[in-house]
């Protein structure tokens, strides 16, 4: 569990928060607060597109996905969510790198993800 302070992108903390506590894989298990606006991805005909939701005070009603750090580099998986604009209208996508900061806090639970190793097949 952690705690973003005001100004801190969601994406780019949760990976931080991964690093130093070295954890590989992580997955997202909740998250509470507000961003100051929120900036999302979403699938259309045409390719990705992106939408600004405005606040001050988006709030987040849901966080989730998976952080992996496979190459040493950044997270190949955004994260996703819902969120609901200061006139209660709700908003899902993929949260955009670098445009989306917290308000005043967000709380947020992590999870390591250890994956179990494969048994070898006995023979018999």
């Amino acid at each position: 569990m952690a705690r973003l302070k005001p100004n801190q992108d969601l994406t780019e903390s949760v990976e931080a928060l991964c690093r130093q506590h070295g954890m590989k894989t992580a997955i997202v298990r909740g998250a509470i607060g507000s961003l100051i606006d929120a900036h999302l991805q979403y699938a259309a005909a045409g390719g990705l597109r992106q939408m600004e939701i405005n606040g001050p005070g988006v709030e987040i009603l849901n966080v989730f996905g998976e952080i992996g750090f496979s190459d040493g580099k950044s997270n190949p998986n955004p994260l996703q969510g819902v969120v609901a604009d200061t006139d209660g209208k709700i908003f899902a996508g993929r949260f955009v790198r670098g445009a989306n900061l917290s308000f005043i806090t967000i709380e947020i639970t992590l999870q390591e993800w250890i994956p179990a190793k494969v048994r070898e097949a006995v023979p018999a």
